[in-house]
């Protein structure tokens, strides 16, 4: 069984902490030896994640939190991000959206970037907001 490593952030919704969440991958690149092509996929996916948990999830209130989980093995990595949005996704409607994208919107193509650069991706209503874990093989 491959033992799994995990760092997690927790911090108000400000937008500069999404370079802080870069910075932590970027150390995390550094000890898994993940490919640049690898690393550019997940940090793209990673800074839309955190940026829609900040202003949409949060709507940018800085007295709620993100809390960003990055757990990994030698082959694959998963980013969890939450925020604390008491309004649940409508995971309905935003497979419906990306059935059919629009990438000229200003909205939804965050959603489908990460689609197309992660291995997985999943949304996940919780009692305190909502959270979407991002998976991809290194």
């Amino acid at each position: 069984m491959t033992k799994k490593n995990q760092i997690s952030l927790e911090f108000v919704s400000d937008l500069k902490y999404t370079e802080f969440c870069v910075l932590v991958f970027s150390n995390i690149k550094k000890v898994l030896n993940i490919e640049d092509d690898t690393f550019f996929k997940i940090e793209i996916s990673l800074r839309e994640v955190v940026n829609n948990a900040i202003i949409h999830g949060n709507k940018s209130d800085t007295g709620k939190r993100v809390y960003v989980t990055f757990s990994w093995t030698r082959s694959r990595i998963t980013l969890s991000v939450k925020d604390e949005n008491q309004e649940r996704l409508n995971v309905a409607e935003i497979h419906k959206r990306l059935e059919n994208p629009d990438l000229l919107s200003f909205s939804g193509r965050g959603i489908m970037i990460m689609k197309s650069y992660m291995d997985k991706v999943k949304f996940v209503p919780t009692r305190n907001g909502n959270e979407i874990i991002l998976e991809k093989k290194i």
